[in-house]
């Protein structure tokens, strides 16, 4: 959890080991009022520790928005692309299977007219002959076998047995031939057109499915897409009142640690002062975890103004012991919105300046108010409650009531 601003960094809300007693009332109050707040929140994504879980759903729900609607613009971008090249295509087939039925009618056209020279042809050759065999005196047996021939060489066969050609029916014989030729031609051109034009409609089909897929596609992304923007709006609406109502709560809560490090401050002097020569080692580390989160100054990724994160989160999984980092006495234990279930230990003055360490998040206490505590005791079990992402410690150490490196007293 990061403090509001520098002077905000008195996360301790404490008084002196002199006037704890006077103020254990209080104290006691401030924890019953707020025991109904919810001990834990769950955890979410992103860098939000710094917020409510409200406000951190509501971020979460409008990051979600936002991807959606810009993948919602990107697919229906998509699918109107397609869309275009298919009627393109669309267009192209239906002329080419235009193209292709106009060959089909003119070649069946070509069929027909072929059919009938050949007709007239057959019919040509059939008369030339019977007068032929009339003219000569052949016999009526040989006029029924010509007029019975399937075929030009049925029909050449059967003169030439019977002696009956001549250069005239010879030429007429050739013509029947090449118009027989003529229509094997167009049949074939016929049979080229007609697999063309089921080719060509087949595509034609096929292209015709797909540009009506692609516009129930198109109608379908824009209904999505016209329904999450009203989802993003909607979400930022959400996350526009969790930000306020927890700039709020950080406003509250600045007001309240101002004024009760003014009281730590008048109190100081009546704490017995102890000297240590050397105070990098002043500490003892409160959890064997390591560090995820240092002291330090940051930007807000939240609200965007740089704030100082006023100690050091330490991996602590649910139910970690929390030992105290040295000697003193349990002053406070209550509820905060933003740092959930607190404990205030006070070491009392060393080389003058007071030193107050503050435990955040916890989830139980195992040391009491007013209870003293020697350096390495368990005083509470890690926890995840207030404005925080997951289990840990948010470990905070102040010198006269503003927050400090914990690193630069810690041993080791």
């Amino acid at each position: 959890m990061v403090a509001i601003t520098a002077t905000s960094a008195l996360g301790a809300l404490c008084v002196p080991v002199a006037d704890a007693s006077s103020h254990s009332s209080h104290l006691h109050h401030l924890k019953n009022k707020h025991k109904h707040a919810a001990a834990a929140v769950k955890a979410a994504k992103g860098d939000l520790d710094e917020s409510s879980a409200a406000l951190r759903g509501a971020e979460t729900a409008l990051a979600a928005a936002t991807s959606q609607l810009g993948d919602a613009r990107d697919h229906l971008a998509d699918v109107t692309a397609r869309l275009k090249v298919a009627v393109k295509e669309e267009k192209r087939l239906q002329a080419a299977l235009e193209r292709a039925q106009a060959r089909l009618a003119q070649a069946q056209a070509d069929l027909t007219d072929g059919q009938q020279a050949v007709d007239e042809q057959k019919d040509r050759v059939r008369r030339h002959a019977v007068a032929t065999l009339t003219a000569g005196n052949t016999g009526v047996a040989q006029v029924g076998q010509l007029l019975q021939a399937a075929t030009p060489a049925d029909l050449i066969g059967q003169i030439e047995y019977g002696q009956v050609v001549n250069g005239a029916a010879a030429n007429s014989y050739a013509q029947l031939q090449a118009a027989e030729v003529v229509l094997e031609v167009k049949e074939q051109q016929v049979a080229e057109a007609t697999a063309e034009v089921a080719d060509e409609e087949q595509q034609a089909e096929e292209r015709v499915a797909q540009v009506t897929d692609l516009q129930a596609q198109a109608v379908q992304a824009e209904k999505d897409v016209t329904a999450l923007v009203e989802q993003r709006k909607n979400a930022e609406a959400a996350a526009a009142r969790a930000r306020h109502h927890d700039l709020k709560v950080l406003q509250r809560e600045k007001k309240r640690e101002a004024a009760l490090k003014q009281r730590i401050l008048r109190l100081k002097a009546r704490d017995r002062n102890r000297t240590v020569r050397d105070t990098g080692g002043l500490l003892m580390r409160p959890v064997p975890g390591y560090i995820t989160s240092p002291y330090g100054w940051r930007i807000n990724p939240i609200y965007g103004y740089a704030e100082l994160h006023d100690g050091d989160d330490f991996h602590a999984p649910c139910g970690t012991p929390e030992v105290a980092a040295g000697d003193g006495k349990v002053i406070s234990e209550y509820y905060s919105s933003s740092w959930g279930y607190r404990l205030i230990l006070d070491l009392g003055n060393i080389n003058g300046h007071n030193f107050t360490l503050a435990y955040n998040h916890i989830s139980q206490y195992v040391a009491h108010l007013g209870d003293y505590v020697q350096r390495g005791q368990t005083v509470a079990l890690a926890g995840t409650t207030g404005w925080s992402t997951g289990c840990h410690l948010h470990f905070t150490v102040m010198v006269d009531g503003v927050a400090q490196n914990p690193m630069s007293y810690i041993a080791g």
